[in-house]
């Protein structure tokens, strides 16, 4: 069968989701946990024209890059991809990972900001579980495969704690009694506490940004960047709770984004990624008597396509994205003809993954 297919490899480069690139047979090859400089044998797990999909089965020649991974975890959890190599040279590969993705764009340097710590970051974690199975841990979304983590090091120690607790004599399955037979488990820590909740949707108690210290970080770099130029007036698009725009140097602020309580007048709810947004957002500041000359975009992973229509009616004379995947930023600013990137910045949110955040600062033309 296709998918017990063993090949050679040999890890030439690394892609933008952490995977090793080999080219030794007719099919370019991705395999996780690989770096350049391996060689050896991997199962084909899926293929299609011109490219397969491996798992690593046997190392035969490691790269002179590989290092042994802290967490006992890391070979069978699909979580982290960069456990396998020192931090500086995961930085490198993600730098390299931001700098090719803008191959068709003049860049300035790419300023990184390296994390804090490389382990025990992570404020909030999801768990999958099957009860038949007696499975918890993470999902290996390719093959839909659970690999239990009862000693991982990915999260703050709190958290850790209580997956500890989870899997100790299996609470879990105790505590997941009145659950479905299959699901997720979320844990996280908020005002001080470390909360459980099953089978709800993700950050349902309120999204914040997963690494608290990295996220400071983030807002003093944009509250310097805004006290370069006198106030200005500041549309914060997919806001939030105003995070990141809180302390910059605006004289007048109007945040956008889904609320569900009653919120101050700065803050306008709508949905914005429906088709009237644009329309509704545009009506708004017209009634507070807002012109934006600067546009911050925060938005989920999947973009905001019809970002070209935002700065068509708004007319911003700059614009900052702020994105947790390059891809879509990169799609989303590409159509933006009128303006230039003037800043490019990756702070690293995600260390021992392959994804990090990235901060585009644009000035008009």
């Amino acid at each position: 069968m296709q998918h017990q297919r063993m090949v050679p490899f040999k890890i030439v480069s690394m892609d933008s989701l952490g995977q090793g690139v080999s080219k030794e047979t007719d099919k370019i090859t991705f395999i996780f946990k690989t770096l350049p400089g391996d060689e050896g044998q991997a199962r084909v797990t899926s293929a299609k024209k011109g490219v397969q999909f491996c798992k690593l089965t046997q190392l035969e020649k490691p790269s002179p890059l590989r290092t042994e991974p802290e967490c006992k975890h890391f070979n069978n959890c699909p979580s982290c991809h960069y456990l396998h190599t020192p931090y500086e040279q995961e930085l490198l590969f993600k730098k390299e990972s931001l700098k090719n993705m803008f191959y068709k764009t003049a860049l300035p340097e790419i300023k990184v900001t390296p994390a804090v710590r490389r382990t025990h970051y992570r404020n909030r974690m999801q768990l999958h579980y099957h009860k038949g199975k007696k499975l918890l841990g993470m999902l290996d979304a390719k093959d839909q495969t659970i690999a239990p983590i009862p000693d991982c090091l990915i999260g703050v120690e709190g958290i850790l704690n209580e997956i500890k607790n989870l899997y100790q004599n299996q609470n879990w399955l105790k505590a997941a009694h009145h659950q479905p037979e299959q699901g997720h488990v979320e844990i996280y820590a908020l005002d001080g506490q470390i909360k459980i909740s099953w089978n709800q949707n993700y950050a349902h108690g309120g999204f914040t940004q997963v690494f608290n210290e990295m996220n400071q970080l983030l807002k003093a770099e944009l509250n310097s960047w805004s006290k370069k130029d006198p106030s200005f007036e500041l549309l914060d698009l997919f806001a939030g709770n105003g995070n990141l725009s809180e302390k910059m140097n605006y004289s007048k602020r109007l945040c956008s984004d889904i609320y569900q309580k009653k919120i101050s007048p700065d803050f306008f709810s709508q949905d914005l990624y429906a088709p009237e947004a644009v329309k509704n957002v545009k009506q708004k500041l017209s009634q507070i008597g807002m012109k934006p000359e600067v546009l911050l975009v925060d938005p989920p992973r999947s973009g905001v396509k019809n970002l070209h229509e935002w700065v068509a009616e708004l007319n911003p004379l700059k614009i900052i994205y702020v994105s947790c995947d390059p891809h879509t930023l990169v799609r989303d600013i590409s159509s933006l003809i009128d303006y230039k990137i003037s800043d490019l910045q990756l702070f690293d949110f995600f260390p021992s993954t392959f994804h990090f955040e990235t901060v585009a600062f644009l000035e008009k033309k």
